[in-house]
């Protein structure tokens, strides 16, 4: 499933090839649409279905629609339902199911207020496996980096579009593990007297985090109009050799879904519509077709799409030892404050420093020092965790 940006249906655009008439920004109105985001795949697992409203230019957010009633139907006479989950706010198939070539399968969904809607019948097409994900160090634009490649040797004469998902996780090596929580108590406004409580954390191999991170956007290629027919040297993610998602260990899953021509072009209208200067000059005011159309009242507008996909996917590892680079700097300007017994200074600085942690305590009789730093440097749970995942290959 692609998450379409909400914030371009406000603008219910069609970009015809031929049109030059500026767009009247200022006649824009909010209208209140369904918006329908899925792709069923060939995977064996709990496919997904995304339902939200368009949402008005000056909100921020997203408007899930709830209480659905969900299900996919296919040719065979099956029926597959979904449920909603609360914590994600999208509907969850029931049991477990693949697209299966050769089936076609159709979505309906019954809003809470009894409108009703259907997608048009797709199929999923035979699975082209990516050949090959790769990475090299290349200048773009003058920025020197590290390219992920994708190369897929396409043998099937129809398998001509393609979309592709990526989800990126690194090793981070803290430079510094927290050690204790801190909290300031009975503070006396009299005598300006505290105390200053230090709670052990137990955490183990907390010194080491792995974020993960998924793409975003559109990211679309297409074989239609090349000789060869095949995907070569496709430019899916560029990061900069200074970046610090590579300072320890990096990698990328790469996902390749199979696509349709309408569904490549309806993704590829959402993506240049994302585009500034296509909003701002050559568009002119249409709605974006998609393949849901409303069963209850033929005029109303529906946005999204429902696609079945192959899909395929490969992961890469790599460290910047492997390109020759430099060692990236941290994600941050690491502080290191220390504080003596007294500690004015972090009760003066309480709020600015309440994101520290204690890392270190040195006593000598009745001196103590704290020593304490950002939590980004020195907590994983801040930004990630610290569970391994099972799939990680130092």
């Amino acid at each position: 499933m692609k998450k379409i940006d909400n914030i371009l249906f406000h603008f219910l655009f069609l970009l015809p090839m031929a049109c030059t008439e500026p767009f009247p920004i200022q006649t824009i109105t909010f209208e209140n649409i369904l918006v329908v985001e899925s792709t069923i795949t060939d995977e064996m697992k709990h496919q997904v279905v995304k339902l939200s409203r368009t949402i008005p230019l000056d909100s921020f957010g997203q408007e899930v629609e709830e209480n659905a009633d969900v299900k996919v139907e296919d040719s065979n006479g099956n029926t597959f339902g979904f449920s909603e989950n609360a914590a994600t706010g999208n509907y969850i198939s029931d049991q477990e199911f693949s697209a299966v070539p050769g089936v076609a399968y159709t979505l309906k969904v019954r809003t809470q207020d009894g409108n009703t809607y259907t997608s048009a019948a797709v199929e999923v097409q035979r699975a082209t496996p990516m050949d090959r994900v790769y990475a090299e160090l290349i200048s773009n634009n003058g920025e020197e980096g590290i390219q992920v490649f994708v190369d897929t040797d396409n043998t099937e004469e129809n398998a001509q579009y393609f979309r592709y998902e990526y989800e990126e996780t690194y090793k981070v090596q803290l430079p510094t593990v927290a050690k204790f929580d801190w909290e300031i108590l009975n503070f006396s406004d009299f005598t300006r007297a505290y105390d200053l409580e230090l709670t052990p954390i137990e955490w183990e191999d907390q010194r080491v985090c792995y974020p993960s991170v998924k793409s975003a956007g559109v990211i679309q290629a297409s074989a239609a109009n090349l000789d060869e027919k095949r995907i070569f040297r496709f430019p899916l993610r560029f990061i900069g050799k200074k970046s610090p998602i590579i300072r320890n260990r990096y990698s990328i899953l790469v996902k390749q879904y199979l696509q349709s021509e309408q569904a490549f072009t309806f993704y590829q209208i959402l993506e240049d519509l994302g585009n500034v200067e296509s909003l701002l000059s050559q568009g002119q005011p249409g709605y974006v077709t998609g393949n849901v159309t409303s069963e209850t009242n033929s005029e109303e507008k529906v946005l999204g799409f429902f696609e079945a996909s192959s899909v395929s996917s490969q992961r890469i590892y790599f460290n910047y030892q492997d390109f020759g680079l430099e060692l990236p700097p941290y994600f941050v300007v690491c502080e290191q404050l220390a504080f003596e017994n007294e500690l004015p200074e972090i009760l003066k600085r309480k709020l600015e420093l309440e994101h520290y942690q204690v890392y270190f305590v040195e006593e000598e009789g009745i001196m103590r020092t704290v020593y304490i730093t950002q939590s980004e440097c020195s907590e994983c749970d801040t930004f990630s965790t610290n569970i391994k995942p099972d799939f990680w290959e130092d």
